[in-house]
């Protein structure tokens, strides 16, 4: 603790106003009928103490700011006591911060965390499963869609909870990290720590206790789900804007990203020419009566020539070929049962799609740009 002529080295942040010029006094006073002229009680009374703790735990920063200056009249002797009231007012904001969080009326979010922590688990476990091959067995391919499905719940059920209105709740927490961050200031002081003058880290403050570490882990999930919204809508939004591409085109994508973005992959946007080049091998399988990935068409061959001769500028991937529907979600249950066509829908490395449905005949290109 610091008299008054050394604190002078570690300037107050709390300026007095004229709410403290009242406030101080008041405290202060609660403890004026127990000193003398002669002899300054080196113990603070305990009702002094008591009214102090309050004031720190008040949302009024001036209330805050006055009870911590109460403490340093009493000069160092006052110290221990002041650090004593610091740490029990540190503990009593994580109180106040788990009623917040552990309420789920001031906490839309209380289930976040276990269900982002769930859907981090199942994701993982369930992409292993994507990534098998079950040689196109139909017991196998049942099982792996009851797994994608049950995955699909529990992602819906975390960005509806993702989608909740944060602002009540971060206010609240946020007069607690100003406090917390006070708190640790003024121990710092007594403890002979240099302070910063630059406005206070409250993450670094919520850290501080078990209850904030709880809110951050939970608002970074929100983050992390609310991304994944965010990337999905922008996908869909610049595919939607794809002028060239037909009803047919835009639907599979669309459908393909819903399930790629369970697993947190990277999102496919339509390529003009990679489209091209897919409509073109399912016209030609079409009109010639073929279906395989090699062309008996000069210069389109293989996947490779196609894309190069519709002008594709990029790295092309995969392929995939259908044959039996014109629906779009036909062509992906197909794809999805047939162990290196899913593989090929649920690749890592791809940025970019073309499809190219003509009549009943697919054909699906993957890229990189």
């Amino acid at each position: 603790m610091r008299n008054s002529g050394i604190e002078k080295k570690y300037p107050s942040p709390y300026h007095i106003t004229d709410t403290m010029k009242i406030l101080v006094p008041l405290i202060f006073g609660l403890a004026a009928p127990l000193l003398s002229a002669q002899e300054i009680e080196p113990a603070i009374p305990p009702l002094a103490q008591k009214k102090a703790l309050q004031w720190m735990l008040n949302s009024d920063p001036e209330k805050r700011a006055a009870a911590y200056r109460t403490f340093q009249l009493f000069g160092d002797e006052g110290g221990s006591i002041y650090r004593r009231t610091l740490e029990k007012a540190r503990e009593l904001h994580g109180s106040k911060l788990a009623d917040l969080l552990d309420n789920e009326r001031t906490n839309p979010f209380s289930e976040l965390p276990e269900i982002s922590e769930e859907l981090k688990t199942e994701r993982d476990r369930i992409y292993v499963l994507i990534k098998t091959d079950y040689k196109k067995a139909a017991d196998k391919i049942q099982m792996l869609h009851r797994e994608v499905g049950s995955l699909k719940k529990l992602n819906q059920k975390a960005r509806e909870i993702a989608g909740n209105d944060p602002e009540t709740l971060d206010k609240s927490v946020e007069i607690i990290a100003s406090s917390l961050a006070e708190i640790i200031r003024e121990i710092n002081i007594i403890d002979e720590v240099e302070v910063e003058r630059e406005k206070p880290d409250l993450d670094a403050a919520l850290k501080e206790v078990y209850e904030g570490e709880v809110y951050l882990k939970n608002r970074d999930a929100v983050g992390r789900i609310r991304k994944e919204i965010a990337a999905l809508t922008s996908a869909r939004a610049v595919n939607d804007a794809a002028e060239w591409a037909n009803s047919s085109q835009k639907f599979f994508t669309h459908h393909l990203n819903e399930f790629r973005s369970l697993f947190a992959l990277t999102l496919l946007r339509l390529e003009e020419k990679l489209s091209d080049a897919a409509v073109g091998h399912s016209q030609n399988m079409a009109a010639m009566g073929f279906f395989a990935h090699q062309s008996p068409v000069k210069g389109k061959k293989s996947p490779g020539d196609r894309a190069r001769l519709a002008g594709f500028k990029y790295r092309w991937s995969g392929e995939n070929i259908f044959m039996g529907s014109s629906s779009p979600v036909a062509a992906y249950n197909a794809w999805f049962g047939s162990d290196g066509h899913r593989f090929i829908m649920f690749a890592k490395g791809p940025n970019l799609i073309g499809i190219g449905p003509h009549g009943q005949h697919w054909t699906m290109m993957t890229g990189s740009k």
